[in-house]
């Protein structure tokens, strides 16, 4: 059987949804500031090439709207590429309300953390 390395050692390939958590708690730690994180998802999740997705929102940052920021996968603790587009919390209002889009095909997922 092929299995691929998971933190240091051969087991199962962790799920995106457990991904996108261990990516938020990072983030949560790296920058105090964020005050929720959204997983964002679309339609082809099942895809292993299409990425992990996060909406951060930040009162600290400045309006830039919904700009996806790229990384690719850094394994074995993130094997899939991810996105992170960080927004202010009157743009996630905005996006809420669909007055701010997501890029076309995306949608808030599950609340990963909020303060």
């Amino acid at each position: 059987m092929n299995q691929r390395p998971v933190h240091g050692t051969l087991g199962r390939m962790p799920s995106k949804k457990e991904v996108a958590e261990s990516l938020a708690r990072a983030h949560r730690v790296a920058d105090p500031d964020i005050v929720r994180i959204v997983q964002l998802v679309s339609g082809h999740e099942g895809d292993e090439n299409e990425p992990v997705k996060l909406l951060e929102v930040n009162p600290s940052t400045s309006e830039s709207g919904v700009l996806p920021i790229a990384f690719g996968a850094a394994p074995p603790d993130v094997p899939y590429p991810s996105i992170v587009v960080e927004v202010t919390p009157g743009e996630f209002a905005q996006i809420t309300a669909r007055s701010l889009l997501l890029p076309e095909g995306w949608t808030l997922g599950d609340t990963l953390f909020a303060a």
